[in-house]
């Protein structure tokens, strides 16, 4: 429960900052899609920093984790992008609504997938993965 805590705090910080850049990137006449994939990738190098530090305290090997991290993300990415599109073209919403509508579709999965394969914690004899 307090992984979940802490994935959630980074989650929102990280979200503050991807929709901050969102925002800019809309009003400064970016595409909405080309705006979303930017801004996820900058929240992504926050969240990678906190959730292998702080909320996982991972300690393998950088590049392999990084690497399963950007899978993941990539992953949630094309759901997010997808979503939104579908929410803006399809439903008509607010570029802005949709945005957090797609946000939070993603966070369940990318807190899944984080925990049970990107900074799974190695069990070695005798200890319980928690």
């Amino acid at each position: 429960m307090e992984k979940l805590f802490k994935f959630g705090l980074v989650g929102i910080v990280n979200t503050l900052i991807s929709i901050g850049f969102y925002m800019l990137f809309v009003k400064l006449g970016m595409n909405y899609i080309l705006a979303n994939i930017l801004s996820y990738m900058i929240g992504l190098l926050n969240s990678y920093y906190w959730n292998k530090k702080w909320v996982f305290k991972n300690t393998g090997n950088h590049l392999s984790v990084f690497t399963k991290f950007v899978m993941v993300n990539l992953i949630v990415l094309g759901i997010n992008t997808l979503s939104l599109f579908l929410l803006v073209n399809k439903l008509g919403l607010n570029q802005y609504v949709a945005q957090l509508i797609s946000t939070v579709i993603g966070m369940g999965i990318n807190f899944i997938l984080n925990k049970k394969w990107t900074f799974e914690a190695k069990v070695s004899d005798g200890e319980k993965a928690s």
